[in-house]
Formats: C-alpha cells, sequence, structure tokens
C-alpha cells in the first residue's frame, strides 16, 4: 500500500509536471504561430532599421581617426611657395600642428583635432596669410595665395641699400636732423620742427628729413599730414624704411588696416628686423580681425618694450585669453607707469570682462 501509495504519489507529480511543460510549449506554438502570421510586418520593420543604422554609420566619420588636412601654396602670381611653414591653430591661436611646404608649394599635415573651427596659417619670412577653415573629421583640401610675394628679404633689403647711400646729405643737414632727433626725443616738438625746416632749407630733397617731419606729425595727431610727409620721402627715396612705418602708423591710426598692412610690409622689406614695423604690422593684422596670425606675427618680435605688452594684451582678450591678458597689461604698467595710457589700462585690469582697444594711438 505504502508503495502503491508512493507510486500513485509519484505518478501524481509526474503528471502535474508533464501538465505544466505541456502547458508552456503550447504557449510557444501559439506566440510561434501569431509570429509567423505577421511576420511580414514584423522582420520587415527591423530590417530597414537596421539598414538604416548602417548607412549612417557608414556614412559617419570615425572620430579617432587622424584628419588630413593637404594643399597647396601659391603665390598671388601663381607661383608655388616652397619651405614655407604652415599651422594649424584653434580659435584661441593655440598651435595645433603644423607642417611645411615641398618644392611644388604641396603640404599635408594630420591630427586628430576634434571637428571645429580652426585657423591655417602659412608664413615664408615676409610672406604671410592665413584662412579659416572646418574641420569634421573628413579630408579637408585647402589652397592659399599668399598676398604678399618679394622674394628674398635679405636680398631685397641688400638691393635698396645701394640708391640710399647714392643720396648724400650735406653735413649741415645731417647735423639738423641731428638735434631734431634730440629735441624729439625730450618731447620738444616746436623745436624738432625747427631743425628740420633748416635742414630742409639746405637740402630741399632730403628724404630723411621728410620722413623725420612724418614721425613729427604723427607725435601731433596729424595723421593726414604724415602721410604727405611720408609719401613726399618716399618719392625721394623709396628705400626709406621710416618713412614706410610712418605711413603704416597713420594709417592704422586713421583705421585703414589694409593700407596699414601694406606699408608695413614695405618697411619690413627693406629692414627684415625693423621692430616697429613688425609692430605696426601687428596692429594692422588685429584691426582686421585676423587675431590669430597677429599674435602669430607678434611672436615674431623679439623686443620687450611697452607698446608689445599692450599689443599682446588686445590680442589676448580677443582670443579669450583673459588671464594672460592681464598678466600682459600689468606687465605694460610695470615699464611705463607714466604712459597717458596707463589709466585706462587700469581700469581693463580692473574690469575682467571689459573689451578695449588701447594700442593705435601713437606715442613718441
Amino acid at each position: 500500500m505504502l508503495a502503491d501509495s508512493r507510486s500513485s504519489r509519484c505518478g501524481i507529480c509526474h503528471e502535474r509536471t508533464n501538465r505544466r511543460s505541456y502547458s508552456k510549449k503550447v504557449d510557444q506554438l501559439s506566440c510561434l504561430v501569431i509570429e509567423r502570421r505577421t511576420s511580414p510586418a514584423c522582420l520587415v520593420l527591423p530590417l530597414l532599421f537596421l539598414l538604416a543604422s548602417l548607412a549612417g554609420s557608414a556614412q559617419t566619420p570615425d572620430a579617432s581617426r587622424p584628419t588630413l588636412i593637404h594643399g597647396l601654396i601659391l603665390t598671388t602670381q601663381g607661383q608655388p611657395v616652397d619651405r614655407a611653414t604652415v599651422e594649424v591653430r584653434n580659435l584661441r591661436g593655440m598651435k595645433i600642428a603644423a607642417g611645411f611646404t615641398d618644392s611644388a608649394g604641396k603640404f599635408a599635415i594630420t591630427t586628430t583635432a576634434k571637428a571645429g573651427e580652426y585657423v591655417l596659417l602659412v608664413a615664408k619670412e615676409l610672406q604671410i596669410g592665413d584662412k579659416r577653415i572646418t574641420l569634421d573629421q573628413l579630408d579637408r583640401e585647402v589652397t592659399i595665395a599668399l598676398p604678399f610675394n618679394s622674394g628674398s628679404a635679405a636680398a631685397t633689403s641688400q638691393m635698396y641699400t645701394v640708391p640710399a647711400q647714392e643720396l648724400r646729405v650735406p653735413a649741415k643737414a645731417r647735423a639738423h636732423l641731428k638735434l631734431a632727433h634730440q629735441k624729439f626725443i625730450k618731447l620738444n616738438f616746436a623745436g624738432a620742427e625747427r631743425e628740420i625746416g633748416q635742414a630742409l632749407q639746405i637740402n630741399s630733397t632730403c628724404a630723411a628729413a621728410f620722413s623725420m617731419r612724418a614721425v613729427l606729425r604723427l607725435a601731433l595727431r596729424d595723421p593726414d599730414g604724415a602721410i604727405e610727409d611720408a609719401t613726399r620721402a618716399l618719392a625721394l627715396d623709396s628705400g626709406e624704411a621710416d618713412a614706410y612705418v610712418a605711413l603704416a602708423t597713420a594709417y592704422n591710426s586713421l583705421r585703414e588696416f589694409e593700407s596699414a598692412e601694406t606699408a608695413a610690409q614695405q618697411a619690413l622689406q627693406r629692414l627684415p628686423d625693423f621692430w616697429q614695423g613688425r609692430l605696426e604690422l601687428t596692429k594692422a593684422l588685429y584691426g582686421e580681425g585676423r587675431f590669430v596670425l597677429a599674435l602669430r606675427e607678434l611672436g615674431e618680435l623679439n623686443n620687450d618694450f611697452p607698446d608689445v605688452h599692450l599689443v599682446r594684451a588686445n590680442i589676448l582678450q580677443r582670443l579669450d585669453r583673459s588671464q594672460e591678458a592681464a598678466e600682459e597689461f600689468s606687465q605694460f604698467l610695470r615699464e611705463a607707469p607714466n604712459d597717458p595710457r596707463s589709466e585706462q589700462v587700469k581700469r581693463i585690469v580692473g574690469s575682467s570682462t571689459e573689451r578695449a582697444t588701447v594700442f593705435l594711438s601713437f606715442k613718441p
């Protein structure tokens, strides 16, 4: 009986188990039947989503893949520019990548920079150019024509040295110009103008006298008069670098920045190490809104002068580098505490959100 009872119980349990298993199989079969009946609609939609996903992934660039920036650097005359430096910088002026052009003017740079806006800078001696580009992980081809092509700076400087030496200045006229310079440094502008006038009475074709008077006109806040005198100086001696700097300064003060850029380039063409010419070129680029290129050009200026810190501070402000800008403003105040622009600079340093341009005013 016990055995029969145990067997009966086991038989009941086994039978219940089979029923439960059978029920699950029926449910699965029912679902399968339903799925088979609705398979055209249920299968097509997932396949469409899958195909769309595959197509999207095929078109989406791989963010981890380096971007190739390549292209050609030419002069405005269509000649290739070899051995030129090519830099990729972000909109804050930070260098991201760099390379050089080959003998055919071609370059190729790879970078892992994230997608966004960048500035491509090109420089070879006095030839400079820039172009804003967009990177999106796809290869980018760029062509830049450099607007200024003067050949070798050293050779050009030598070319203009001979005619400048041939224009002899009489000793008496030179003595008056020396006195004019001394009085100018002491801010005795009236005395400096008298000495220049006497030099011109001795030699009315003295280019150096007109060039010096152009600088004096700038100190007297007369940019139009400075342009007139500088132009006369250059008509007498096209190698008068000081006259070109005076022109660049005058044009900057009149906010004619493209003309200022051209004049500053002409000054550097004759005297490549003329730091005043480089400074005026930087101001002109700043005025044109080419802040990244302006910062690069200022980096080429190896001169610790108060106005250099002032210009760099203004550029850094425009590049959203306020902390560095404040340091440059502070350095300007340390080096030129009595400068008439110092009060304005102090206000700028005191207000981190204020942006102002204070370097375009001429200071003798």
